[in-house]
């Protein structure tokens, strides 16, 4: 079971629907058979750490710098992933295909 840390911000400004991308996520996740768990428990050891942020500000990833120390981190910043544009309709797919790619990288085998 592959498990990543869910991240969300205050929501102050939010340009998507944070908590119904994470739930299209794990629902297209599901669908593909990729075993995942998704954990808000900040203490818990993840395998990744997904950023939920609202907007283009992204104000979690000065809390995450992704200094190379802990698991990979991705970020949604809005409607982008990374420095990506990306609708927000397409967005699960996207976020998937991203999760898979840091999963591969550590030497798992694709699922």
């Amino acid at each position: 079971m592959y498990l990543i840390g869910l991240r969300y911000c205050g929501g102050c400004n939010p340009e998507i629907d944070r908590t119904g991308l994470v739930e299209h996520l794990q629902e297209t996740m599901k669908r593909r058979g990729f075993a995942v768990r998704c954990v808000l428990d900040k203490e818990a050891a993840t395998d990744l750490i997904l950023l939920i942020n609202g907007c283009k500000h992204a104000c979690l990833e000065q809390e995450f710098p992704g200094s190379g120390q802990g698991p990979p981190i991705i970020s949604v910043r809005g409607e982008m992933v990374g420095d990506r544009y990306v609708q927000e309709r397409d967005m699960p797919e996207v976020l998937m295909e991203a999760i898979m790619g840091e999963k591969n990288r550590e030497g798992e085998p694709p699922q």
